[in-house]
């Protein structure tokens, strides 16, 4: 990830003991690097978030070389791992391989804590390399298609199931589930790692682009009211609302002219019908099997010796009647991206 100068940040409105933290953390050095054989040692957490409190742990990993970290599975760390006190400091301490954290795919949420962490112990400087590697790749915002179906999906589809079915408690739940992916989609949208679940909503405060009067649309969304059928809609209404305006902000990079969540699915039609054919094993490589059998390309395609063909009579004779409402708008862009004449 590129250096950015406005990144999310800490936004605590109560005593910060941050300084006696580190201070305790610069005193205690000696009994961290008590561990044989130390590649590095970085600090992660609240802490290197710029914040602690009175319930903030130290947050320490140490990586070791692969030999070592396979000697301590066998044998006792000369102090504690995981929750741990020294000298009346809570402490959380992890012990790591370095070879296998060089060789792991972190996901989003690790690379997120891996962005925010300050490195106390690096001889060789192996571990500002390695972090250097591990945030050098750009987000990957195709991420937030997923993010943004499965915000959809609760707070639209399942909402208006149990609205409909008057079941209110049901409904809060399910427009629940909706918050965290369309909050972490934002993430994304501001290029950005997705936070641990115990900061999403309040460092997204501090993202560099937002909602209007975010910290209202955040009561909005959350707002059970009388916890009646009236409140209940009006709480989808404010989700829907955030969709609509992070969905705008993700199509707006590549001037997409459907949702975000249906990118894919245009994406591999469009190019099918571009080239007419692929073969499978071409088609393999970028898309799968499970999308040619949903019924957008069920509908529009056939496959003869080996190789799948896109059938434009069938895209061009497409109504919204006979196919769910989510794929036909994936094909009716398409023929409008495409000039394909639809029949009326």
């Amino acid at each position: 990830m590129e250096n950015k100068l406005n990144r999310p940040f800490v936004n605590i409105n109560q005593d910060n003991i941050i300084e006696e933290l580190l201070s305790e953390l610069n005193t205690s050095m000696d009994i961290i690097l008590s561990f044989d054989n130390i590649v590095g040692v970085i600090l992660d957490g609240g802490l290197s978030r710029g914040y602690a409190d009175y319930l903030s742990e130290i947050d320490i990993v140490i990586y070791l070389t692969q030999e070592q970290f396979l000697k301590y599975k066998k044998t006792k760390t000369p102090i504690p791992i995981g929750i741990t006190k020294i000298n009346g400091y809570l402490y959380d301490i992890k012990i790591e391989s370095f070879e296998d954290a060089l060789n792991r795919n972190f996901d989003m949420v690790a690379l997120w804590d891996l962005s925010y962490a300050k490195i106390i112990y690096d001889p060789e400087n192996k571990v500002s390399e390695f972090i250097k590697q591990k945030l050098s790749q750009p987000i990957n915002s195709s991420q937030a298609e997923g993010l943004m179906f499965d915000a959809w999906w609760n707070y639209r589809l399942a909402g208006d199931i149990w609205i409909n079915r008057l079941d209110i408690s049901q409904g809060h739940y399910v427009l629940n589930n909706a918050v965290k992916p369309l909050i972490s989609a934002m993430f994304i949208a501001n290029e950005e790692y997705i936070p641990h679940d115990k900061w999403l909503i309040h460092m997204s405060r501090t993202l560099e682009w937002k909602p209007d009067n975010w910290d209202e649309v955040l009561i909005q969304i959350f707002s059970t009211g009388n916890f009646d059928l009236d409140s209940l809609i009006i709480r989808q209404r404010a989700i829907a609302g955030v969709w609509t305006k992070i969905d705008e902000k993700l199509t707006s990079k590549i001037d997409l002219k459907i949702s975000f969540m249906q990118k894919y699915y245009f994406e591999a039609l469009k190019s099918l019908i571009e080239k007419g054919k692929v073969t499978i094993e071409e088609w393999g490589k970028t898309s799968s099997m499970d999308i040619l059998n949903s019924q957008l390309f069920s509908d529009v395609t056939y496959i003869s010796d080996g190789t799948i063909y896109a059938d434009i009579n069938k895209l061009v004779s497409l109504q919204p009647e006979n196919i769910y409402e989510w794929f036909y708008e994936v094909a009716d862009m398409a023929r409008i991206q495409l000039n394909i004449e639809a029949i009326k």
